[in-house]
């Protein structure tokens, strides 16, 4: 069982996740032939959405995929994918005025478009608040990894400090 907030931070990036997918929809819905960029950001919100919110709910019932090891890696490769592509997008569209005619003719991803100028700014500063979610529950992995092993749930590791039992898992360094 994961944490309340870690469910409540993936409930958030969900709603994220759910708002690129829409923006990162209506550009690949009104572009002329294609671009690799905008490709990319749909396979990362749908990554990450299946990964994160999905795992999450299945995390939530079955004990064993909730291991920190597990979550831990889940959550650096979705923290790597979302800065990725806000990075990525960011650098396509050169963060430019969106009424400079000029500048949405020359551009790949605007192809001349204010509303695409619009939509793909407003999809770089979704990417990039989904990627700081993902850094807090990379942060939130990283300190239940290291207090309850890379391979033991927090559950199961709170009932064995009420029993008094040895712990399992990774040896700290006192075990040694």
């Amino acid at each position: 069982m994961l944490s309340v907030a870690d469910n409540l931070l993936r409930l958030l990036n969900a709603m994220f996740l759910v708002i690129c997918i829409g923006l990162n929809s209506a550009l690949l819905n009104t572009q002329q032939g294609h671009n690799s960029r905008i490709n990319y950001c749909m396979f990362t919100c749908v990554y990450c959405l299946l990964t994160d919110s999905f795992f999450g709910i299945l995390a939530n019932f079955f004990e064993f995929l909730s291991f920190p090891f597990i979550l831990f890696t889940l959550d650096f490769l979705n923290f790597s994918f979302t800065f990725v592509a806000g990075t990525v997008l960011a650098t396509g569209i050169r963060s430019h005025s969106c009424n400079n005619q000029s500048y949405l003719d020359r551009n790949k991803i605007t192809q001349g478009s204010g509303n695409r100028c619009r939509e793909s700014q407003a999809l770089v500063a979704f990417f990039y608040f989904s990627m700081f979610i993902f850094l807090i529950k990379l942060a939130m992995s990283t300190i239940s990894m290291i207090q309850n092993g890379a391979f033991s749930n927090t559950f199961t590791s709170r009932r064995r400090r009420r029993n008094g039992a040895a712990e399992v898992g990774v040896p700290s360094i006192s075990q040694v």
